[in-house]
């Protein structure tokens, strides 16, 4: 498999997803006032105006960037909804984040969720860059420890010999 086809899938599937749960989400809720901000949809996954929104938005996006730029949106899409899951986390319970995007238990699990396969789409589609990376490291510390193993061996050769009475 093609490296790029990772964040290609990413970008297709989680675009696709994005834009359903945005529209989805709108038919529930379009309201971008604070009264009637925040209803639930599917009764657990607490949507509004502003987080239908961006749904749809960055969903429509990755679609868009899915064949030329893949990784691009794989990378931007892993940060941004790894930092509103983590932030929603901090956070207390069913609080606005930016004023506007809801921050329950559910829909943190989801900004996760899409962040943290984002990031593994981007590694996987880099996985050689990040090897030839770490093989510099990964060398070296094998050459120590063919080293230790040499030096145990003459150890070990020695104390036979001593315990034999040769020299």
């Amino acid at each position: 498999m093609e490296r790029t086809a990772y964040a290609r899938l990413y970008a297709t599937v989680a675009g696709s997803f994005l834009v359903l749960l945005g529209f989805a989400g709108l038919l529930v809720n379009s309201e971008f006032k604070v009264p009637a901000l925040t209803s639930d949809l599917l009764g657990f996954y607490t949507v509004n105006g502003w987080a239908n929104v961006l749904h749809v938005a960055v969903g429509l996006l990755g679609l868009f960037l899915a064949r030329p730029l893949p990784r691009l949106f794989a990378i931007l899409a892993g940060v941004v909804f790894t930092v509103l899951g983590l932030w929603g986390l901090v956070a207390s319970n069913g609080t606005l984040l930016l004023d506007g995007l809801p921050a329950t238990r559910w829909v943190n699990l989801l900004n996760l969720l899409i962040g943290f396969a984002g990031l593994g789409a981007y590694a996987a589609s880099r996985w050689d860059r990040i090897t030839e990376w770490f093989g510099g490291l990964g060398a070296r510390f094998e050459s120590m420890a063919e080293t230790r193993r040499q030096k145990k061996r003459r150890r070990k050769v020695r104390e036979r010999r001593a315990a034999s009475g040769r020299r």
